[in-house]
C-alpha cells in the first residue's frame, strides 16, 4: 500500500510506483516534458489494481496510452475528488487512447477528458457501466475522437464476422441504428458491470450527453 504519489517532470519519477498495489490517496502524473515515446516503453506496474482517490494526468509528453504501464488497474474509489473528477486527462498531445483495459469501477465521480488533440477510443468506452453518475456529469469535449471522421477505433473481432466485443446500440435522429462495438484499444474490449448485471433492454442512456442510446 502506497499514499498519494506525485509522478512530476522526469521520468524517473515512475520509480515511486514499484510495488504499489493500492494507492491510498491519488495518483498525479504531470508536467513532464521532451520526452520521447519510446521512453515510456520500459514502465511496467502490474501489481497496481486500486487508487482510493482520482487520477490525473497532464500534459505528459510522449506518453502515448497506459495499457502497458497498468494492465491491471480496476478500480478508483473517488473518496477525494478533483472537482468532482476520478479520472482527469488534460492537455495530453500525445496520447492516443486510454488503454486501462482493466478499469471496471469508478465508485465516486466522474470523467473529465479535454484537449487531447491525438486522444481517439473514447465513443467506444461507455462510462455508465464503470460510474456511477449520470451521463450529463461526464466533461469529454475538444479531444480527437470529438472531431468526426478523424479516429477510426478498429476494435477487436473473434474468428467470424460477428464482433467480439460487446455493444450499444445508438440510435440517430434519422432513424439509423448503429451498433458501436466498446473497447479500450483495438486490442482490449470494454468490460465492466453489465458483466455481472446487464440493465434492461429499455435502458435509454445518453452518450456523451448528446447521442440517445439504448443497451442491448
Amino acid at each position: 500500500v502506497c499514499p498519494s504519489i506525485d509522478v512530476r517532470n522526469q521520468i524517473v519519477a515512475f520509480e515511486q510506483l514499484a510495488n504499489c498495489t493500492v494507492i491510498e490517496g491519488s495518483l498525479q502524473i504531470l508536467l513532464i516534458e521532451h520526452a520521447e515515446a519510446s521512453a515510456y516503453d520500459t514502465l511496467f506496474f502490474p501489481n497496481l489494481v486500486e487508487i482510493t482517490d482520482y487520477l490525473l494526468l497532464y500534459r505528459v509528453y510522449g506518453l502515448r496510452t497506459l495499457s502497458h504501464i497498468f494492465p491491471n488497474l480496476s478500480v478508483i474509489r473517488g473518496q477525494q475528488l478533483f472537482f468532482n473528477y476520478a479520472l482527469v486527462i488534460f492537455e495530453m498531445p500525445s496520447f492516443e487512447n486510454l488503454g486501462l483495459s482493466s478499469l471496471t469501477r469508478i465508485v465516486r465521480g466522474a470523467v473529465r477528458i479535454e484537449k487531447n488533440s491525438a486522444l481517439c477510443y473514447l465513443n467506444t468506452v461507455n462510462w455508465q457501466w464503470v460510474t456511477a453518475v449520470k451521463p450529463e456529469d461526464h466533461f469529454i469535449m475538444e479531444n480527437r475522437d470529438n472531431m468526426v471522421g478523424e479516429c477510426v477505433n478498429l476494435c477487436p473481432k473473434g474468428h467470424s464476422k460477428q464482433p467480439q466485443c460487446p455493444t450499444m446500440e445508438i440510435r440517430y435522429d434519422n432513424g439509423v441504428v448503429y451498433h458501436q462495438p466498446l473497447c479500450w484499444d483495438m486490442n482490449h474490449c470494454q468490460k465492466g458491470q453489465y458483466l455481472l448485471l446487464p440493465p434492461p433492454p429499455s435502458s435509454s442512456l445518453l452518450l456523451f450527453g448528446l447521442l440517445p442510446i439504448t443497451v442491448n
